[in-house]
């Protein structure tokens, strides 16, 4: 995520959680949680696989969920779900917080609860700002205070709690920042600065991209206070340095990603096809377009199979997991190859995009968690918004150079 300013500006603006419920995106999530449909989702991503069964059950659960969005969601609700599962899976790391974490768990099993994580820290001309690191200044009894700032927090207007863990290596010296703590969004003492929507050319709210924005944002945190009971390590630079080694946390985050990608890569040639059917556009060579968007559906699609057919289980963790370079595989194949995908779809419409010729499809419900977005806002809005330019952003700094990962 790139450097941010904190301001009261209307980029940067906190929102009163007493409103969020009206937005767009809201009734999006509120919509995934309530769909009958979806509840065997919803009790697999809190359940790390113990048996081969398991396993294909949950990686064909969160390929379907993904599909619900078209991909375009990537942490509503799987992608933490499955973090904290793992962690409860072994949640002897965690030394003195192994049954607080354990409990953890169990109640947002019990609550289908939202998370996202804030894990970065505020840089400042490519150097991290010490004066605003998050960290512990007061304790007592019944918990911890914190202050400082966190970012890399999407989906934090909306979540029901945000995990607090470092996302790079600590020192020593930084003790006092060595935390993995739960606090809800709208707890006293903290503030989410978001990033304003995204809203479609036509500004109608019902058929906004709003409705498919999870947002990203930065916590700042005031004397914060954080109960014991979601105090998960408290000052050890060793277990926080050591948290995805010895948890496996990144193993079905991955899963959910490259599912969640073959769902996005689908949509893609799909929404391309449905917006060629509408009408003539101003690409000469459309079958040519839409045999390299098949390609990428596919090749996306059997990365995901690749990977899941990989799985063993991994007595390191208790759980059945795919094969890490074959998921590190599949996302760098995907990450080299949206923004060409982009540049296909921008390539159909040529003129159309910046004036639409008259009759335009206005085709509703190829992603069923938006059912009111039409295929041209959902085209216009990946191909040459800002929306569409920060996901492919976002697809591109997920994990970072995934050859550097693969190699350690």
């Amino acid at each position: 995520m790139e450097t941010q300013q904190i301001s009261r500006s209307a980029e940067n603006h906190s929102v009163a959680f007493a409103d969020r419920m009206s937005t767009p995106f809201a009734k999006t999530l509120d919509g995934l949680r309530t769909n009958p449909e979806l509840k065997l989702f919803w009790d697999c991503i809190w359940t790390p696989p113990e048996t081969h069964e398991q396993f294909l059950e949950h990686a064909g659960q969160l390929r379907r969920f993904a599909t619900h969005s078209g991909g375009l969601l990537g942490r509503s609700p799987d992608f933490l779900a499955g973090i904290v599962s793992a962690w409860a899976a072994n949640a002897d790391h965690f030394g003195d917080g192994a049954e607080q974490l354990r409990e953890f768990h169990r109640q947002c099993r019990a609550e289908n609860s939202i998370l996202t994580h804030a894990i970065s820290d505020i840089s400042e001309r490519g150097r991290i700002a010490e004066d605003r690191l998050l960290q512990v200044v007061a304790r007592d009894a019944d918990g911890i205070y914190l202050s400082g700032f966190k970012q890399l927090a999407t989906l934090a207007l909306y979540a029901d709690v945000l995990l607090i863990y470092p996302y790079r290596m600590l020192t020593e010296a930084e003790d006092r920042t060595a935390l993995c703590v739960a606090i809800a969004p709208d707890s006293a003492g903290v503030t989410v600065h978001s990033r304003a929507g995204f809203r479609a050319a036509h500004e109608i709210p019902d058929e906004s991209i709003d409705a498919l924005d999870e947002q990203d944002a930065i916590i700042e945190l005031d004397h914060a206070f954080v109960p014991n009971s979601h105090v998960f390590i408290d000052g050890s630079v060793a277990q926080c340095n050591t948290l995805r080694a010895r948890t496996g946390m990144t193993h079905p985050a991955w899963i959910q990603a490259l599912g969640r990608m073959a769902a996005k890569a689908e949509m893609y040639y799909t929404l391309a096809e449905r917006v060629l059917d509408g009408g003539q556009t101003s690409v000469k060579e459309p079958g040519v377009i839409l045999a390299k968007l098949r390609r990428f559906a596919a090749s996306t699609q059997r990365d995901f199979t690749a990977a899941i057919e990989s799985a063993a289980f991994d007595d390191r963790y208790g759980f059945w997991a795919a094969d890490r370079a074959m998921l590190l595989q599949g996302i760098g194949n995907f990450t080299e190859r949206i923004e060409g995908a982009s540049t296909l779809l921008a390539q159909i419409a040529g003129l159309d995009l910046i004036c639409p010729k008259p009759g335009r499809t206005t085709q509703h419900g190829l992603i069923p968690a938006a059912p009111q977005l039409s295929d041209w806002t959902l085209f216009t809005n990946l191909s040459s918004g800002a929306y569409g330019y920060r996901q492919n952003k976002y697809e591109l700094a997920f994990v970072g150079d995934p050859d550097r990962l693969a190699a350690g």
